[in-house]
């Protein structure tokens, strides 16, 4: 029947043929239309991201990243700027390699750039939603930050807490002048130091025993877990590989963590039984850091977010100030000219017969201008902890859109040849000089920011600055320095090993000699 339809009405099957032609060629145009329009619009996003080196598919530039990645940040941004795009996976990044551009992220933008990326390793334990440096910007992570300036980092309670770091400061002291000429090594001294100067800060109490299993394998478990961040982890850059966990990179610092809060348990544990009992009455300032945190206990902050809290003090209070140290030490012995005058500085000022208190410092300018050039050729963090861009934002012209990782190389601005003179020369007089002499490190001087600025930057800055400043302070005015093996200052190795940290690449192993009276080590 259909067939004898078609037959007869030749017209009828013309006319179906063009109406289908019609509706194919609306097709086709249509879905030529939306393709031209996604495609302008991806070129149009592309053209509007700072310009950047050439990207493979799929990984994009992350064969260029071996090496020092600080490095290579700052050499590509020679040619491609000081803003930088480079596609790092599946993770669109931007670099910031000026002063300029990091004041435009980090006070200008703000807001927006204070989110953080996602990283796979920080879903252990849900740090990514308690601890302070990788939880989302929003209320619970304001929260935290109010309660350490507040109450943890405030001048009053740091002040309060004085004698602490003046007890531990001597008993280090006291040990290296023990040693009676065996060499010393520095990085691992300050970090046992840094340790038990945060445990007696929070806890009232050393946490390292070199006669105590407990207390070495928590020292050995900070080591592992700070290696273990500076890992590159394949699930950051194809999040989709983050179920997987094909490192291990997550389950390890899981179990890592898992020992940390274990051993922390049993100090929190031991003062809830104390308040507990005892129903301890204490003045504001004869509180500790551990106090502090459990008279903030309730539903939104538990005993559980109290030991995260804890365990991201002890991680980045110990670490960075020993190799800042280290770093310090390691420049004035390779510069003896400004150890001479740094130690002459302190003889004057102090005296041969007493140690250094931290209200010294503020009469020391030369020795606050070492420690600033440290921190400008020896950032303890190169790359910063990365931002996140939680919404579309133009910078110097370009967009960067949400979403976008966030990266500030605060090594390569502490050597940028358009600010600094000689930049990879050790020069402290140049923080006496001019301007610079009002430069302080504090996040309002871009040009100088080793702990960041801005909302995300480090809360723990006015305690790393005391602990920094006395600690090297102290090593210095107590002790005489020199190379084992009678080796001069100008052979040490100065290079450095890129890592979430930048250490040196070969550990500082000095002689002490004391400098004071007998009676100033007791």
């Amino acid at each position: 029947m259909k067939e004898s339809i078609w037959k007869s009405s030749p017209s009828l099957l013309v006319s179906a043929s063009m109406e289908s032609l019609a509706l194919y060629s609306v097709f086709f145009t249509a879905s030529v239309f939306v393709y031209l329009l996604l495609w302008r619009k991806k070129k149009n996003t592309a053209l509007s991201l700072p310009p950047g080196p050439p990207a493979w598919p799929v990984v994009g530039n992350l064969f260029q990243m071996g090496g020092k990645t600080n490095e290579i940040f700052f050499t590509l941004s020679k040619k491609y700027g000081p803003l930088m795009t480079l596609h790092l996976g599946m993770r669109t990044t931007v670099v910031v390699s000026s002063s300029a551009m990091a004041k435009e992220v980090l006070k200008t933008h703000d807001h927006i750039f204070a989110g953080r990326p996602f990283m796979a390793s920080a879903k252990a334990h849900n740090q990514d939603k308690s601890a302070m440096a990788s939880a989302e910007y929003g209320p619970h992570w304001r929260k935290l930050r109010r309660v350490a300036t507040a109450e943890l980092f405030s001048p009053k309670r740091l002040q309060a807490l004085q004698y602490l770091r003046r007890d531990q400061v001597s008993r280090t002291l006291r040990l290296i002048f023990e040693k009676k000429g065996n060499t010393v090594h520095i990085g691992h001294m300050v970090f046992y130091t840094s340790l038990n100067l945060l445990g007696n800060m929070i806890f009232s109490k050393s946490v390292l025993d070199p006669h105590n299993p407990a207390s070495v394998e928590f020292k050995d478990t900070v080591w592992r877990l700070m290696k273990l961040g500076s890992t590159p982890n394949l699930a950051d850059f194809f999040p989709f590989l983050a179920f997987l966990d094909p490192q291990r990179i997550l389950s390890r610092t899981a179990m890592l963590l898992q020992k940390m809060y274990d051993f922390f348990d049993v100090f929190i544990q031991d003062r809830l039984a104390a308040r507990r009992e005892l129903k301890l009455e204490q003045s504001d300032s004869d509180k500790d850091f551990l106090d502090v945190l459990l008279d903030y206990r309730s539903e939104e902050f538990t005993v559980r977010d109290i030991r995260i809290f804890v365990a991201e003090l002890f991680m980045a209070g110990s670490d960075t100030t020993a190799t800042t140290i280290e770093w310090a030490m390691a420049e004035l012995i390779h510069n003896p000219e400004a150890l001479k005058r740094v130690q002459t500085e302190l003889e004057e000022v102090i005296g041969l017969n007493q140690r250094v208190e931290e209200s010294d410092i503020d009469k020391l300018p030369f020795f606050r201008a070492v420690v600033k050039e440290v921190f400008r050729m020896h950032p303890a963090v190169p790359l910063m902890l990365p931002h996140k861009a939680e919404s579309a934002c133009e910078v110097a012209g370009f967009v960067i859109p949400k979403h976008t990782t966030v990266i500030v190389n605060v090594w390569g601005i502490g050597r940028d040849p358009t600010v600094w003179k000689e930049p990879s020369k050790f020069h402290p007089e140049r923080f006496l000089e001019g301007e610079n002499c009002k430069m302080e490190n504090k996040g309002q001087n871009f040009e100088l920011i080793p702990f960041g600025a801005g909302r995300r930057m480090c809360v723990g800055l006015p305690l790393a600055n005391r602990m920094v400043n006395l600690v090297l302070a102290s090593l210095l005015h107590s002790f005489e320095w020199t190379l084992p093996h009678g080796i001069g200052g100008e052979q040490l190795d100065m290079n450095d090993e890129f890592a979430l940290t930048l250490k040196k690449a070969v550990d500082l192993d000095v002689i002490p000699t004391p400098r004071l009276s007998h009676e100033a080590y007791n």
